[in-house]
């Protein structure tokens, strides 16, 4: 086991404007001993130049030989952890300098059931490589799994307790498109079938929206199909007690309008 705690895993795919933010803001962090792993999911523009410029003993980087999906690309990122953390950083967005020094001291306290440490997260919007602050998403508590269920959100950032990653098979490809959308929703139902779930209120993680996110409109449909697959297979597992009413906003995204309960009889 290494003496580091924690593994930062990036997964990328052409983020050769933004992918050097988002290193330098691990670079930059109070809690020095980390290890990164970096997965290039076959980018075709500048990206796996300027990563192979950070590849040191604490940064390793791999290169996919052709697009797989981040699902892929955090399976392999996985199967390479020797610490008993991780956090996801995703390619566009960074960390704020104590970040990785407050989530491992957050989980250091907690028991052996908790899985996952979520803080708060600030959005901004980046229209030509100028950044607005929009809004600091404050996350909560959830009451139980099926709390979590319904709530729209996805949590940041999100700090992994590896054993238990493990346990539930990490991220896996068995959605209608195969890994691509909604692999963080995914893991999370899994986890918190198993274990619980710790929110610290701190502003931690920096999301960047811009026009090439894969949250962007025309991609909601896959969104959608995805969510509603997960969804219906985790009831199931989690006792089939529930069905699930879904319901499409206005902008677009699948949610959960009711949760009916089934006829016992």
């Amino acid at each position: 086991m290494a003496k580091e705690k924690v593994t930062v895993v990036i997964p990328v795919y052409n983020r050769q404007h933004y992918i050097e933010t988002t290193i330098a803001s691990v670079l930059k962090q109070t809690l020095k001993d980390w290890k990164m792993i970096i997965v290039d999911d076959a980018s075709t523009d500048k990206t796996p130049d300027i990563i192979e410029k950070y590849k040191s003993k604490k940064i390793k980087t791999v290169r996919l030989s052709k697009n797989k999906g981040t699902a892929v690309a955090l399976q392999t990122a996985l199967d390479m952890i020797d610490t008993p953390y991780f956090v996801v950083v995703d390619s566009d967005d960074w960390i704020e300098p104590k970040a990785l020094e407050i989530l491992l001291n957050e989980m250091e306290k907690q028991p052996i059931k908790t899985s996952l440490i979520y803080a708060n997260t600030i959005v901004w919007t980046d229209f030509g490589g100028k950044l607005n602050k929009v809004v600091v998403e404050k996350h909560r508590s959830f009451q139980d799994k099926y709390d979590f269920l319904r709530y729209g959100s996805m949590v940041y950032p999100r700090f992994f307790r590896t054993e238990t990653v493990r346990r539930v098979n990490g991220f896996e490809t068995d959605d209608p498109h195969q890994g691509r959308y909604e692999q963080d929703r995914y893991l999370l139902l899994k986890l918190i079938g198993i274990s619980q779930f710790h929110w610290v209120d701190a502003d931690l993680y920096n999301c960047r929206s811009h026009g090439s996110n894969s949250t962007q409109p025309k991609n909601r449909k896959y969104f959608a199909e995805v969510k509603r697959y997960i969804f219906t297979k985790m009831l199931k597992q989690w006792g089939d007690e529930y069905e699930a009413e879904f319901a499409i906003a206005s902008d677009g995204w699948l949610y959960i309008k009711k949760l009916k309960k089934r006829d016992q009889g």
